[in-house]
This record gives C-alpha cells, structure tokens and sequence, in this order.
C-alpha cells in the first residue's frame, strides 16, 4: 500500500506544472541551440518542421514571447516557403507542408499574411491540379497522396489552418477527403491501429504480431489533435476526428509499457519491445488532448499520461531528450542517447496539453 501511494505522489509530482513547465523550457533552449547539429537538413524540412510545431504550441501556451521570435527569424530568412524536397515530387509532398503549421501560427500571433502567402499558393495549386495516383506504396508516385501514416500529422492541418484563415471550404473539403481515403486504406478495424503504409499490411514480427509502429500510430494521434484545434467549435466534421481521437486512445492506453514508453512495435512483448521517446511523446499528447475536451475519461487515462511524462522527463538530461529512434518508416533500433528535432517537438506537444 505505501509504495502505491508513493508512486501516486511522484507521479503527481511530476505532473506538476511548474515541472512540466522546467523540463520543456529546457527542452526547448537545449534544441534551438543545437539547430545546427545536423546542417544537411533544410530548415522547411519535416524534422524541423515538427519541433517548430511543437515550439509554436508551447509558446501559444505558455506566453513565450520568444519562441515566436525564434519562428519569426526561421521564417523570414526562407521567405515563408514550404519545404523543397528533391527526392519526391516536392508540389505534392505532405512532408513539405509540415512547415505550413508553423507559419499558420506565426500569422495566429502576427496578423502578417506574408507569412501563408506561399502556403495558400501551393495549396490552391494542388486544388487546381489534385493527384490522380493510388494509395499502394510504391516509394515515389504515391507520395503525391497522403499514403503513408506520418502524412496524417504533416499535411491535414495545414490544410485545415489555411480553410480556416481563408474561409474557404475548398481547402477543408480536400483535407477531409484524402484523411479519410487514407483512413480506410491503412487502418486495421480490429487493432483500431494504422500500418505505416502498405507494405506492412500481412507482415508479422517474430512473435508472430502484426507490426504497427508507435512512432507512425503517434504521428496520427497528434495530427488528429492538430486537425481538432483548426475546426471550430459547432462544425459537423469535429465528430468524425474526435470519434477516431477516441477509438485509437482506447487501444494505446492499454499498449503502454510498464516503464511509461511505448515500444517502436506497439504488439511486440513488452519485455522484447524497444522504449522510445518520440512516439510517448504524441501519445501523451493525444491522451492529454483527449482529457482536456472531455472525451476521455480522466480517472482511466490520467495514470498512463502521467507515467508517459514522467518517463519523458527521466529521459531528458539537461534539456537533451534521448531514446529518439532516428529517421525511419517502422521499428528499429533506438539507442538511450539518441535524440533528434521531431522528439524535442513532441515533448513540447505533450507539455502543452500539460499545463492546460
């Protein structure tokens, strides 16, 4: 009895928002002085893209003037541009739009439509020019489509944001019909899971487990978060998002390592299973969004955000967050030590449902 009690302080404790408040802060100033670290990265690229969209919510939340500031000169120097990447078609690629969320919150803040002038242009271009490719992965042609799961966080609410700010239901109506062909095409109705992309429907791991991975699963459990905060309140598409919110959180709660992480394959054993930071992060994220608008119960699921944080917090060392796999499209190995933008940015997603 004294050790569940024990367990229950410290993780209130930890939970705590002037804690959570320190280990992001730390966080983020640890990540903006590391921004160079990696310099073959573009700054619009995807990596950079979901810490800035992290950076960007804290901020919001936090009233950290600053952290504005540090968007603004990341967008001034690139003229506002989404990504450019040169290995897929750069138009289409949802990984590109990342960048968009960023902007989206710099003109929230500034009112400076320079800041989602280029965004609005390529996005009506595609409107004008939609893709006409399958959702089968093919590694090339359908990255024209959102045929992989990370596409679910990078693209739909920028698409959303733009609909927004534009009232312009075209833009809305484009993201609602690719999220849901998406949807249908990767979700597994019984795991109430989504493959990262076609190649792994049928696959198993070597306990004979469907491979989902958390990383890709977290990845939807934040965008579905992001695409919540762009509808407004009373529009008849927030059901539909939040019902999906619901029925995924309902599964990965019960997935959560006995150590806080979730493993990179969410069915494998947790005694085989590989903790990682990045995907704990927009779980945390995701079940704490899920509390916060009232559609997740949070007696059953403040335990598990609670654990999550905390094993995030163990897991950064004077604002370096390890245990980050590194740039992949499953499970794979994830050193303690490894750390890279998109972690820190999740981290700060999950401190901001935090503090609220």
């Amino acid at each position: 009895m004294k050790a569940i009690i024990l367990a229950a302080i410290l993780l209130t404790v930890s939970l705590a928002p002037d804690n959570v408040r320190q280990v992001a802060r730390q966080v983020a100033d640890w990540q903006m002085s590391h921004l160079h670290e990696v310099p073959a990265a573009p700054e619009t690229d995807w990596t950079r893209a979901t810490f800035y969209i992290g950076l960007a919510r804290w901020a919001a939340t936090a009233g950290q003037e600053k952290d504005f500031d540090a968007i603004r000169r990341l967008g001034e120097p690139t003229g506002w541009q989404l990504g450019n990447s040169d290995w897929a078609p750069p138009i289409y690629l949802a990984d590109d739009h990342a960048i968009g969320q960023v902007y989206i919150a710099a003109y929230d803040r500034f009112g400076d439509r320079r800041m989602i002038a280029p965004t609005v242009k390529r996005l009506d271009y595609i409107l004008r020019h939609p893709p006409q490719v399958s959702l089968a992965f093919d590694g090339a042609q359908c990255l024209q489509r959102w045929c992989w799961s990370d596409a679910l966080f990078m693209a739909p609410a920028t698409w959303f944001g733009i609909a927004r700010i534009q009232e312009d239901r075209r833009f809305r109506d484009y993201a609602d019909r690719e999220f849901w062909a998406t949807k249908d095409f990767l979700f597994d109705r019984t795991e109430h899971l989504f493959y990262r992309d076609s190649r792994f429907i049928g696959k198993t791991g070597v306990h004979g487990e469907k491979i989902f991975w958390c990383r890709g699963n977290g990845w939807v459990l934040a965008g579905l978060v992001n695409i919540l905060r762009e509808l407004r309140e009373g529009d008849p598409l927030r059901e539909k998002y939040t019902d999906l919110l619901v029925e995924m959180a309902d599964r990965i709660a019960g997935l959560q390592r006995p150590d806080g992480f979730w493993s990179t394959s969410l069915l494998a054993p947790s005694a085989d299973g590989t903790p990682e930071s990045s995907c704990t992060g927009m779980m945390v994220y995701g079940l704490a969004a899920g509390v916060r608008i009232g559609r997740l119960d949070a007696a059953r699921f403040g335990p598990a955000i609670a654990r999550g944080w905390q094993a995030l917090a163990a897991a950064t060392v004077d604002g370096r967050l390890g245990r980050v796999q590194q740039i992949g499209d499953g499970p794979d190995a994830v050193g303690i030590g490894d750390t890279q933008f998109y972690g820190s940015g999740a981290l700060l997603l999950a401190a901001s449902e935090l503090v609220q």
